[in-house]
């Protein structure tokens, strides 16, 4: 029987503190993820906006299809 896994994407910007607790709480619970800077990374704003429909909100947090935005706890 094979482990199935779940992709984890934070989508951030610089000083932003919901998406610092987030990344927190994920480390805590060992989970692994990819982190996007929306500051850094070409084209990432773009679709930050398409996920969060419009939205200038960090985190944005993609858990396989379940798309989470903003920061209230994870758990």
């Amino acid at each position: 029987m094979t482990e199935q896994t779940t992709t984890t994407i934070i989508y951030t910007q610089k000083e932003c503190s919901y998406s610092d607790a987030a990344m927190s709480e994920m480390d805590d619970e060992g989970t692994i993820y990819s982190k996007i800077d929306i500051d850094e990374v070409p084209g990432a704003k773009e679709e930050l906006l398409k996920l969060s429909n419009g939205e200038p909100i960090t985190p944005v947090i993609l858990r396989g299809k379940e798309i989470i935005i903003g920061y209230h706890g994870l758990g």
